[in-house]
């Protein structure tokens, strides 16, 4: 009988406790729209990038296999100018601050590539299972002059 008592307890005194989870959120979703500065137009096929994973240009420094393994892959937008980044968590035992800031960079042939951040600040929602959701609005795009 004492058994079945502290087995109780023991249940109750789990189910009772709060814990925070193991896997925190690092990076939030991120949607937006990529338009044309001069005409409002959607934009397709824009390479959008997170944080700063910019590639080497002149191929002077060769990547790293493990910021390889973490990189976010990078999307494209639809053919409405539209894109998702996917939120990103780690699994880890410590305390982690989550994250502050985003970084995003847009790359299209014909047009200048657009660098910005957003930072915990412009957060617009969570979604109902805890998700932190990033609206970037519309990206206006500036074409390449000849």
């Amino acid at each position: 009988m004492k058994r079945v008592s502290a087995l109780c307890l023991a249940v109750l005194a789990l189910v009772g406790c709060q814990s925070r989870p193991l896997s925190p959120f690092v990076s939030p979703r991120v949607t937006g729209r990529v338009l044309a500065a001069d005409t409002r137009q959607p934009v397709a096929d824009v390479k959008v990038i997170s944080g700063g994973q910019t590639e080497d240009v002149n191929r002077t420094v060769p990547p790293r296999g493990g910021k390889l393994l973490m990189a976010t892959p990078a999307v494209r937008t639809d053919r409405d100018g539209r894109f998702i980044l996917d939120s990103q968590r780690v699994l880890t035992p410590f305390s982690v601050s989550g994250w502050f800031s985003v970084q995003l960079l847009f790359e299209r042939a014909g047009y200048e590539s657009f660098q910005t951040n957003y930072s915990y600040l412009n957060l617009s929602t969570n979604t109902w299972n805890g998700v932190p959701v990033l609206d970037a609005g519309n990206i206006l795009l500036q074409r390449v002059q000849e």
